[in-house]
């Protein structure tokens, strides 16, 4: 089946799920009971996993949420609980010297499989989400601004934060965005280098449908250039391939210097 055929009329629910998630950033001005956060977060648990290296911290706090917002933007006010899913590798250590032994895992390794296992704990919260009605979006830039979360949340030496979740009864229903095509992310029996032509028809097709939707126009989400040249790219015409080659290629040194605040260091 192509990656653009419609659904079948009566689709798996759980494919129905996966294959319909779209991020929402309006929410309904209603609290998550606290036994639905829960039954989300045990889904989250349930996921595949190496040494559980993860943990969740959930707020639904006022004042807490009105420092978010100055740190990822007005959606930490508008949608009613926020999630830090963290790497932990405290636990992890604590879990091995209770058997006698210390951890000896180089901390690039151990952050590796740290980060599989929250972010698959991560992605099973936000299918569970979706399955009831909720509406999420992640928020990616956790790692670079860690050293205002870190002491917001008491995050302990070995603890980092990954991914922030925000999540509430969804008050839009967008449409799933653009994928980059199948047959270029779907590699059978070895890997496949994309050609010019083939990054050209990928760009083709990621910025179309952002494009004709006005995304970044609406979230007003153009980056900045830094690099002193003439930005020529409207909003109207700013897309997907401008937007991560802009983001990719002006980050700063941020992360490791994060990292290493947290006692974890990556050489």
């Amino acid at each position: 089946m192509s990656d653009r055929a419609p659904l079948p009329a009566s689709p798996n629910a759980v494919l129905h799920t996966i294959l319909n998630r779209a991020s929402v950033r309006r929410w309904e001005d209603r609290d998550v009971p606290d036994d639905v956060l829960e039954t989300i977060v045990r889904a989250g648990r349930q996921a595949p996993f190496t040494g559980q290296s993860y943990s969740v911290v959930v707020t639904r706090d006022k004042a807490k949420r009105e420092e978010l917002s100055r740190i990822f933007g007005r959606m930490c006010l508008a949608a009613p609980v926020f999630m830090l899913i963290c790497c932990d590798f405290r636990k992890l250590e604590k879990f091995i010297a209770a058997k006698g032994r210390t951890n000896r895992m180089e901390d690039l390794g151990l952050l590796l499989f740290s980060t599989q296992d929250a972010a698959y704990f991560g992605e099973n919260m936000v299918l569970a989400a979706e399955s009831l009605g909720l509406g999420t979006v992640f928020l990616g830039s956790a790692p670079f601004v860690a050293d205002r979360l870190v002491p917001m949340f008491n995050l302990p030496p070995r603890v980092f934060p990954l991914v922030g979740l925000l999540l509430g009864y969804r008050a839009e229903s967008p449409a799933p965005r653009p994928r980059v095509p199948l047959k270029f992310v779907l590699h059978w029996d070895q890997y496949h280098d994309l050609s010019d032509g083939d990054v050209e028809e990928t760009l083709s097709v990621m910025d179309a449908g952002l494009i004709r939707e006005g995304y970044y126009q609406k979230l007003n989400a153009k980056i900045a250039l830094t690099d002193g040249t003439d930005d020529k790219v409207t909003l109207d015409e700013y897309g997907w391939g401008e937007h991560v080659s802009r983001k990719y290629s002006q980050w700063r040194r941020v992360v490791s210097d994060n990292l290493a605040k947290q006692g974890i260091i990556v050489k």
